[in-house]
């Protein structure tokens, strides 16, 4: 404590901690009237900051915590929200920045604490536990979906190595795993090095088609089927763009414009601009790549059947761009007009929005 007489002094007042988290432990900064109040450390524990801040802070009006989103999630969050304390979860890239020559876990832990009081902290959006336990299913099927891309491409180089080659097609159907079932080598440590490859292949295989299915029967429950029929009324939107889209925006009202909801997904072009010119830069990628990942890869699938995002591409890649940049334009199109059937309740329709 930097008072004498704390409690005297918090009485009646706001008061703001900052908490920077640790795995094992976490750093506190108590903060009120623009005056440091205690810089401390707890053990990692709900139990043991609520210990702490109840001894010592119980006569303040108020007490708001706020920490960086990070490893541990929202369960901070939620224990303090169901404490009856106030919390705020704050996004690492939007803290302001100063340049600091100094760096450690309570300083960490001050400047939240005085950002929270002066309001210049953004807080992050926290989705009900429900929706974040279906989200997180979505990912795990997404991080085993690039495991498989993974072992085809280590089962590729494997062959390659050696100068085998399939010419019967196109690979990885029940006609091309059977060649590579079959295949011999001079050396047998090759072969199993290969059954190896071709067991977690499978493996990988099976969970992903299992993942998927239950995805699919997850967007058929009363929760998800109304938003997710109207995404798939977009030709070139399946299963997997259209709920990751439904579980990471969740609440899309959050979003009052299809510009912010652009900028949310990272698509929106960064700008550098000094008195009369203007100049924009890539996109800021800012903000959920999850969404912002499915989105531009069903593009290239959407200007099939879209007319007019079609043409929007063609004209961008006429002008020297190259295709990259016009289906990123695509698809920062496509998010306005998916947001504005979400947020109106209404089927997709090429030319709207």
């Amino acid at each position: 404590m930097y008072f004498n007489n704390s409690e005297k002094f918090i009485k009646g007042k706001a008061v703001f901690c900052g908490i920077d988290i640790h795995k094992h432990h976490w750093s506190l900064c108590y903060f009120c009237d623009q005056e440091v109040l205690e810089k401390t450390r707890v053990i990692g524990t709900v139990d043991a900051l609520l210990a702490h801040t109840r001894h010592n802070y119980r006569s303040a009006g108020s007490i708001q915590f706020v920490y960086e989103a990070g490893f541990s999630g929202f369960h901070l969050y939620r224990s303090l929200k169901s404490a009856g304390f106030d919390c705020t979860v704050t996004a690492p890239s939007r803290m302001p920045s100063y340049h600091d020559k100094v760096k450690t876990d309570k300083r960490d832990a001050e400047k939240l604490a005085r950002f929270m009081a002066s309001g210049l902290l953004k807080a992050v959006y926290v989705p009900p536990l429900r929706i974040e336990a279906d989200r997180q299913f979505m990912r795990l099927r997404r991080s085993y979906q690039q495991k498989l891309s993974t072992v085809k491409n280590q089962i590729s180089s494997h062959l390659a190595l050696f100068g085998l080659r399939y010419t019967g097609g196109s690979k990885w159907t029940g006609k091309h795993l059977e060649w590579l079932a079959r295949l011999e080598f001079t050396e047998p440590m090759l072969r199993t090095i290969l059954d190896c490859y071709l067991e977690t292949y499978a493996f990988l295989q099976d969970q992903v088609a299992s993942m998927t299915g239950r995805i699919r029967a997850l967007s058929q429950s009363a929760d998800y089927q109304a938003h997710y029929d109207r995404l798939v009324s977009c030709k070139g939107i399946g299963l997997i763009t259209a709920m990751t889209l439904l579980l990471e925006a969740h609440d899309v009202s959050r979003f009052p414009s299809a510009q912010q909801f652009a900028s949310y997904l990272g698509l929106t072009p960064g700008q550098h601009s000094s008195g009369e010119h203007v100049r924009l830069g890539h996109i800021t990628r800012e903000g959920n790549s999850h969404i912002r990942h499915v989105l531009v890869e069903c593009a290239w699938t959407v200007i099939r059947y879209d007319a007019s995002l079609r043409a929007k591409y063609h004209r961008i890649k006429a002008k020297g761009s190259n295709g990259k940049k016009a289906i990123v334009a695509v698809a920062r199109t496509l998010a306005g007009r998916l947001h504005h059937c979400l947020l109106h309740e209404e089927p997709y329709q090429m030319a709207s929005c």
